[in-house]
């Protein structure tokens, strides 16, 4: 059932609707203004709660409130769906009180080159000379001034309130990231997503989703979009079909794009050199050969720069165009992000998962000249079966395994570290466990030697350690630049918070 927001006012019976102007929606009964419609959505572990919160926001002016279950409110009216609609309903909102001309919106999915790859187009289409916005996991805004974000893909109102203030702000485009959870709560429906792409997917967020067969269905929920022009899909990847299934089932009849690093495809990858300034590789298309040169680090950044080179392309740029700014682009923070000192190379990487850390151990294997160090932890409250499966990938393609503390959460860490060493065999490899992350980086530099590579992996951008619960400020960026200093005899004091 689709519902227009102005339809909303015959399902309610206040009689307040013809004396008060229209306002609006809101999903905080905290913060609800006269005039706006409260839509409570429901708290599964305390219903209770979200009787709790409607009837506060009737009480603070409410014209009503929609609701996923029956209230038993007066000027209550329960849609099952309401998740699905909302973000269709705001953007009608907005548009009716304030019309603006809508950023054209580029979306990326899967597990790992999300970030990055939206990231990439959004910096591609600026050094065309136009205005793009960025949304996802590390920060939304228009670049280069971007503010944090408290999701990868935020809830339908804020992304529509979102992408109505960057097109006001003169914003053309907008490249953001969907999420598994975004596109399965229906986050970014309301968003006329003209093309989509897809990196890969890997185990992550089971505890969510339950399987993978789960996880990658809602992943192809990008390719339904019915106002998708193009699609633009790794065939490298083994859950492709899925993707390429999803957008030749879509009525709209997107054109659909592939590229690939082994096999044909529209986009084909050959004969790439690796550097530690990068990689330099040939881009095949049937129009003609192109050689790129990719400033960053890793066999998977080459794809993800392939992704973002289609979606730029089909955005409306030549590629010749594109390709010849690739040396200018500088990616996503905390995306195989480099920090040398010397010979010895330190990256920091949001790598959080199995495949995510094997792919940046393999990767970086065929840079390093002498040992291969991985510094990982696990997150609390989270998928604990990937915990093994983290340290095996370590113990499998580095040299040196350093495990130590990631976010907690609310959970015992010593329950983590169990998990994360449950039914490995450590003989015949160099382990090192220690449980300060401050700590176990401060080692990692001062044991590394020239022509080492040390990876930071699992937290990337974020600027926090999040222990019992409180987020203490922490960036392994500023921790490995401090132990370096430490070491140099420079004083390293932190900036105040």
């Amino acid at each position: 059932m689709t519902i227009c927001f102005n339809e909303i006012y015959s399902l309610t019976s206040t009689a307040d609707w013809m004396t008060q102007p229209f306002q609006g929606f809101n999903l905080d009964s905290r913060y609800i203004a006269k005039g706006q419609i409260f839509i409570a959505l429901t708290s599964y572990s305390q219903p209770e709660k979200t009787i709790q919160f409607a009837q506060s926001a009737l009480d603070r002016g409410a014209l009503a409130v929609i609701s996923e279950m029956d209230l038993n409110l007066a000027n209550a009216v329960t849609i099952p769906n309401v998740r699905q609609l909302m973000g269709q309903w705001q953007k009608q909102y907005l548009q009716a009180t304030l019309p603006v001309n809508p950023a054209r919106v580029i979306a990326v999915t899967g597990t790992n080159g999300k970030t990055t790859i939206s990231r990439l187009i959004a910096e591609l289409l600026m050094l065309q000379g136009k205005k793009c916005a960025v949304m996802g996991t590390t920060g939304n805004g228009i670049l280069p001034n971007l503010e944090a974000s408290s999701h990868t893909t935020l809830d339908a109102l804020h992304l529509q309130n979102a992408l109505h203030d960057y097109a006001q702000q003169g914003a053309e485009f907008a490249s953001i990231e969907a999420s598994s959870h975004g596109l399965e709560q229906g986050r970014l429906n309301g968003c006329d997503i003209e093309i989509a792409a897809y990196s890969n997917l890997s185990r992550d967020h089971l505890d969510y989703h339950k399987t993978l067969e789960a996880y990658a269905e809602a992943k192809s929920r990008l390719f339904a979009f019915e106002s998708l022009k193009v699609a633009i899909i790794n065939i490298d990847d083994e859950h492709a079909s899925v993707m390429l299934n999803a957008a030749r089932q879509n009525p709209a009849q997107p054109k659909i794009l592939s590229y690939s690093t082994t096999q044909k495809a529209d986009y084909e990858v050959r004969d790439i050199q690796y550097s530690l300034n990068g990689a330099h590789f040939k881009l095949m298309t049937a129009e003609a050969v192109f050689e790129v040169h990719s400033p960053l680090l890793g066999h998977f950044n080459i794809e993800n720069i392939v992704a973002s080179l289609i979606a730029a392309e089909q955005a409306g740029f030549a590629l010749a165009d594109l390709i010849a700014v690739t040396p200018e682009l500088k990616g996503a923070p905390g995306r195989m992000q480099v920090i040398r000192d010397g010979e010895r190379l330190f990256v920091v990487d949001y790598a959080h998962t199995p495949d995510a850390l094997i792919q940046v151990l393999e990767t970086l294997k065929r840079h390093v000249s002498k040992h291969l160090w991985a510094v990982f932890g696990c997150g609390g409250d989270r998928d604990r079966g990937k915990r093994p499966l983290m340290t095996q990938a370590a113990l499998d393609y580095a040299d040196v395994a350093l495990i130590t503390s990631d976010n907690p959460r609310t959970e015992n860490p010593e329950q983590i570290f169990a998990d994360m060493k449950a039914g490995i065999q450590f003989a015949g490899h160099i382990v090192h466990e220690i449980h300060d992350r401050r700590e176990a980086i401060k080692f990692a530099v001062q044991q590394a030697q020239d022509g080492d590579i040390v990876v930071i992996a699992g937290k990337g951008h974020e600027n926090y350690q999040e222990i019992d619960g409180v987020r203490h400020w922490f960036d392994d960026v500023v921790e490995v630049q401090s132990a370096i200093n430490a070491l140099q005899g420079i004083d390293s004091s932190y900036p105040a918070q």
